[in-house]
């Protein structure tokens, strides 16, 4: 099972290869390689302020200044989280993960320092990352409450405005019920005025009443109007 496990968990399983010594440093800095766990992680998410997206885990690891503590660089933590979580060791006990962890590392010439190195620098650039981001929400957060404090005065002074028109608006439509209420007072003292001519042109007894019909009274007097005439 171990000779199977290594063959699915090691890049250099399938021909041999002669690692280099561990003093001997590479050519170059090595990337960092990245678990294919991570390739399947969520890429990015827009965030709020709409200028920009959260990195994914990837990224954040390849714009970090740290690089693997291993001469190798196919192996590094995520790797090795990869390898905890494969088939081959499902089922396993503690005890035994570790062991077959160990013997792989061993075989592979890889420090278990160089790998709680790389833990440690990884969680770092992730804290760094997080904080970084949590400043800048933060900032983006206070900006966002200033505006919306100018926008809720702006609204406000608005809506003072509109309310004074409306309040203008019932002012005005009371001054028109004055207005056509006085008229039609007005109109009734005119009626009875006009009434009480009419009455008194028909007969001696004069009416305090508007309502007294004029028609009424014309067609009541017509034969006494048609004689004198």
């Amino acid at each position: 099972m171990f000779r199977k496990f290594l063959q699915t968990s090691s890049p250099e399983s399938r021909s041999p290869a002669i690692e280099e010594p561990r003093n001997e440093s590479p050519a170059g800095p090595p990337p960092p390689t990245i678990s294919e766990r991570n390739r399947n992680d969520e890429r990015s998410r827009t965030d709020s302020s709409g200028n920009g997206k959260l990195s994914s885990f990837e990224e954040i690891y390849h714009k970090s200044s740290f690089r693997t503590a291993t001469s190798t660089a196919a192996w590094d933590i995520l790797k090795v989280a990869d390898m905890l979580n494969s088939e081959h060791l499902h089922g396993l006990s503690p005890a035994g993960k570790h062991s077959a962890l160990m013997m792989a590392l061993e075989a592979a010439d890889v420090a278990v320092e160089d790998m709680l190195q790389d833990a440690v620098q990884r969680q770092r650039v992730l804290n760094e990352y997080e904080d970084e981001q949590r400043r800048r929400m933060e900032g983006f957060e206070k900006t966002k409450l200033a505006e919306n404090e100018l926008l809720g005065q702006e609204m406000e002074g608005i809506c003072s405005q509109y309310r004074m028109r409306i309040a203008s608006g019932v002012q005005e439509i009371e001054r028109e019920r004055a207005t056509f209420r006085e008229w039609q007072e007005r109109k009734d003292r005119e009626q009875r005025r006009i009434s009480e001519a009419a009455s008194a042109c028909v007969s001696g007894e004069s009416s305090g009443s508007s309502d007294v019909s004029i028609s009424r009274l014309l067609e009541k007097n017509s034969g006494r109007l048609r004689e004198s005439a």
